[in-house]
């Protein structure tokens, strides 16, 4: 009879250490997005991507192949939110609601993910220090380090409140990261090489920004067992699978548009940041400086202006599902001045984000790396041991000259620091036994510091009762849902058809109420119809008329405009127009 040997005293406290650690990580990382996500399920939250990931999602159940297949919104994240309403089909108080559920369910699923890649970069760090007889973090602090960045990145970078498709694709990231470690550790199955390929097609299909990166990863799993003749044939299979998740929405979108493409978002994002080009309406310019626009939206007023655009894109605001079809004609140009000044402003980003928002981190990786200095690695040794902050640096880098936003480069975040800690080791010593749990202490509670003013000022945020600018005569609507009721109570069914004067992009109230926006006169030049005679006013109504419009929603309308005609919705500053009764 085999009799089990007993856990020595310091491994059985070890292991304690680290399963209360880990439990208080997960209780904490649940809790507080469970917070967030109440807040933003009560404060009716949404923003203007969200809106367009709810009609894609919608257009793919309804098989509305023509709106969704789209070149600039990826599909997965939509095709998860349309499922959602499809199956539960909620109350117009609850999609909101709903979706914020959703979102918190892919939260979660990105924090067992997480936990994935912080297992296997502690096994390749445990594995790395057996092999040289140095000491790194232990297990408690390591735990305590990874859950502590991955809530500050889910809470301060990804927003876990936005819907957006941030969080799922950190899912695809972090599970494609662990994958790479194992393989790092050893792992030579064709089955490892084959679940990297998947993990990356369905981070394409979340965000195009994926597509190549996942070349970054294919590249970096090449070095990954120190032998490329043995390893390039399964590195072969990757892309395979790769290309076989990805191939048939390449090419869905490429024959929606007539030629190559594995996404348009880049583009757009150029012509609007580099280029200059406006977010709607683009006109084109006299001379054609950024080239003629082939259908723009159609200004059919001129003072003061009114865009229609009712045909041939859906959605509840058609300029924004599919913002590629109204700047076609648009040609891209190197712009060098702004590229420069937009360059500076991404450097500055990261100088933040490192410098002082993480500086805890980067004191303590110098100060570990200044003590326990080595002789540089051999560079193949280098694309091995840091392959994930090599990936992470890509991802810096392709953001760089277009558009940094802290969601889009949060997870590669917990990417750089996983593999720099996992590295991250120094000579054994009395001093350094002690130093390192110190430094490892101080790093958490610094940024837990970092993590409680965040939600402090944002807690501040909810709460504040902000006063009301003197030029309105009341606050907006308390939720999007009152002018979406209000519209119904005037009679407009879904499908109807509303111009605003506002701006589209946030006008939630028009998906809830399932109307369609057709024609806009954009907020920065209402005063020129509030101030403007009778005579102009009815002009203006009559033009929206004539776009098809049953209604006009004004949104924060001044206190000195003359609303006679209009319909405050509730005490707002929102009014709405019946159209047909101008004259």
């Amino acid at each position: 009879m085999r009799i089990a040997k007993p856990i020595p005293d310091h491994n059985r406290s070890r292991i304690l250490r680290a399963s209360s650690v880990r439990l208080a990580g997960r209780s904490l990382a649940v809790a507080l997005a469970a917070l967030h996500t109440w807040v933003a399920i009560s404060a009716h939250s949404m923003n203007a991507d969200g809106i367009v990931y709810l009609d894609l999602g919608d257009a793919f159940w309804r098989g509305e192949w023509g709106t969704a297949v789209n070149a600039v919104w990826s599909p997965l994240y939509a095709w998860i939110l349309g499922l959602a309403l499809h199956l539960f089909d909620p109350a117009m108080a609850w999609e909101f609601a709903l979706i914020h559920l959703v979102d918190f369910a892919i939260y979660l699923g990105a924090l067992v993910c997480f936990e994935q890649l912080w297992r296997q970069l502690w096994l390749y760090q445990e594995g790395e220090q057996l092999h040289d007889g140095r000491i790194s973090l232990p297990e408690w602090a390591w735990l305590a380090i990874g859950y502590t960045l991955f809530i500050w990145v889910s809470m301060s970078l990804i927003e876990i409140w936005a819907v957006t498709p941030d969080m799922l694709m950190a899912c695809f990231v972090l599970l494609a990261a662990a994958q790479l470690v194992r393989l790092r550790r050893g792992a030579d199955r064709w089955r490892d090489f084959a679940l990297l390929g998947l993990w990356l097609g369905l981070g394409y299909l979340t965000k195009a920004i994926m597509f190549p990166l996942a070349f970054v990863f294919m590249l970096m799993a090449l070095f990954s067992l120190g032998d490329v003749r043995r390893t390039w044939p399964k590195v072969l299979l990757s892309l395979v699978v790769f290309l076989l998740i990805s191939g048939p929405w390449i090419a869905l979108i490429s024959a929606s548009r007539g030629r190559f493409t594995f996404s348009d978002a880049s583009t757009i994002t150029y012509l609007r940041y580099v280029q200059g080009l406006p977010f709607v309406h683009w006109q084109g310019e006299d001379p054609p400086v950024n080239g003629t626009p082939l259908h723009p939206t159609r200004q059919i007023l001129a003072t003061p202006p009114i865009y229609e655009f009712a045909t041939p894109i859906g959605g509840t605001y058609p300029v924004a599902t599919d913002p590629v079809y109204w700047y076609e004609g648009a040609e891209t140009r190197l712009n060098l001045p702004a590229q420069l000044r937009l360059l500076l402003a991404s450097g500055l980003f990261y100088l933040d984000l490192f410098a002082r928002q993480q500086a805890v981190l980067v004191t303590a990786v110098l100060l570990g790396w200044w003590l326990g200095w080595q002789r540089p690695s051999a560079p193949l040794l280098i694309l091995h041991r840091y392959s994930l902050t090599l990936i992470a640096l890509a991802a810096f880098a392709l953001y760089a000259p277009v558009l940094v936003e802290g969601r889009y480069v949060g997870v590669f975040v917990i990417l750089f620091w996983g593999d720099l800690l996992a590295n991250w080791r120094l000579p054994d010593s009395p001093t350094n036994r002690r130093l390192i749990p110190a430094l490892s202490l101080i790093a958490v509670a610094v940024m837990w510091l970092n993590i409680l003013a965040f939600n402090l000022d944002g807690l501040a945020t909810v709460t504040r009762r902000g006063t009301t600018a003197s030029i309105y005569n009341a606050p907006p609507p308390t939720w999007p849902g009152e002018t979406a009721v209000a519209l119904h109570e005037l009679g407009l069914q879904p499908g109807d058809q509303v111009g605003i004067i506002g701006y589209g992009f946030d006008a939630f109230w028009a998906r809830l109420a399932r109307v369609k926006i057709v024609a806009e006169m954009p907020d920065s030049v209402a005063d020129l119809f509030w101030r403007g005679s009778q005579e102009t006013q009815t002009q203006v109504l009559q033009t929206f008329a004539q776009s098809g419009a049953r209604a006009v929603v004004a949104e924060y309308v001044p206190a000195y405009a003359d609303t006679t005609g209009w319909q405050q919705v509730g005490d707002s500053n929102y009014y709405l127009y019946l159209l047909g009764t101008e004259n």
